[in-house]
C-alpha cells in the first residue's frame, strides 16, 4: 500500500508539472486588434529615430540633447526618455547617435541608433531646409525587437519673434513580435508610414528648448526636447 502511495504522488506532482508547462502562455497584444500592435511599433519607430530638428550653432561644434517622448496612451508606451549626442564634421553636415535604458512595465527597454542631418546650400547663405536620415533598434524584454529608418526633408521658418519648424518624414520598421513571454510563438512584422512634423525653437539663458509633434492619422506623438551647444 505505502508502494503504491509513493508511485502515485510522484506521478500526480509530475503531471501538474507537465500541465503548467504546457499551459497557453500568456499574450503580449491582444491577437484580435492588429491596430494595437502598430501603434505600438510606430511609436517605438518614432523613439529611436528621434533627433534634434536644428543645426549645431556656427561657433560650436557638439551638441548634447535630451528627449523625453509621449507616445500613445493605449499602447502603454509612455514618456520614453532619449539622450542623444550629435558633433559636427562641417558646417552642413553632423553625426548624432543616440540611447536609451529604461523599464517600462516590468519590461527592461533599451534604445540605440545613429543619424546624420544634412543642410543644402552655401557656408555664406544656409539653406533653410534640412535633410535628415535616421536609422535606430528598439528592444523591449520578451516583447518587441525593431529596427527603424526614417528620412526626413523638414524647413525653418524664422517669424519674429520664434522660428517654426515645418517637416514631412518617411518611415520603416521591420522586426519581431513575440506573441507569447515564453518566446515560443514569434511573427515577424513590418510597416511603412509617414508623419508630419511641426516644432519650434525657445531659447532659454544657453539652452534650447525643441517642443515638436509627429503626427498621421494613426499616432500622435509630442517630443520635449532640450540642447546643450560646446
Amino acid at each position: 500500500m505505502r508502494f503504491t502511495f509513493c508511485l502515485i504522488l510522484p506521478s500526480l506532482i509530475f503531471t501538474e508539472a507537465n500541465a503548467l508547462n504546457t499551459a497557453q502562455p500568456i499574450s503580449i497584444f491582444n491577437s484580435n486588434n492588429i491596430d494595437e500592435e502598430k501603434a505600438y511599433v510606430k511609436d517605438a519607430a518614432v523613439a529611436s529615430t528621434v533627433s534634434s530638428h536644428i543645426q549645431i550653432g556656427n561657433n560650436k561644434n557638439i551638441g548634447l540633447e535630451s528627449f523625453l517622448i509621449s507616445a500613445n496612451e493605449s499602447t502603454n508606451l509612455n514618456l520614453i526618455p532619449v539622450l542623444l549626442g550629435s558633433i559636427k564634421i562641417s558646417w552642413n553636415l553632423a553625426l548624432t547617435g543616440r540611447m536609451s535604458a529604461f523599464s517600462k512595465e516590468n519590461k527592461a527597454i533599451n534604445i540605440y541608433g545613429w543619424g546624420m542631418a544634412y543642410k543644402p546650400g552655401k557656408e555664406d547663405k544656409i539653406s533653410p531646409w534640412v535633410l535628415r536620415a535616421n536609422s535606430g533598434i528598439y528592444r523591449s524584454f520578451n516583447m518587441i525587437r525593431s529596427s527603424s529608418f526614417s528620412l526626413s526633408l523638414s524647413r525653418n521658418i524664422s517669424l519674429k519673434n520664434f522660428d517654426i519648424l515645418l517637416g514631412f518624414s518617411s518611415n520603416n520598421v521591420k522586426g519581431i513580435n513575440y506573441k507569447d513571454s515564453l518566446n515560443i510563438v514569434s511573427q515577424n512584422f513590418e510597416y511603412n508610414f509617414n508623419t508630419i512634423i511641426f516644432g519650434t525653437t525657445v531659447d532659454f539663458m544657453d539652452i534650447k528648448l525643441l517642443p515638436s509633434i509627429n503626427y498621421n492619422s494613426n499616432i500622435f506623438t509630442i517630443l520635449i526636447g532640450l540642447q546643450k551647444e560646446f
